[in-house]
């Protein structure tokens, strides 16, 4: 499941699994166990995605209706 992680402090860096740092601004990756540690370490915060857009639904036609002979 992919959410929103960023590190909890102004001015912390975090390191990611790869061994390159956590944007500050936050990046959108998969949960696992290693940033689920961080966490409980307080050394991240672990949000859920907002929708980009809207969910709306579709407008409908009505159906082609058959003509009759």
């Amino acid at each position: 499941m992919k959410k929103h992680i960023k590190p909890a402090r102004e001015g912390l860096n975090v390191r990611k699994p790869d061994g390159l740092h956590l944007s500050p601004a936050g990046e959108t990756t998969t949960v696992t166990a290693f940033w689920l540690r961080r966490q409980a370490q307080g050394d991240v915060v672990i949000t859920t995605i907002q929708p980009a857009t809207e969910n709306t639904l579709a407008e409908s036609r009505p159906a082609r209706l058959v003509k009759e002979k």
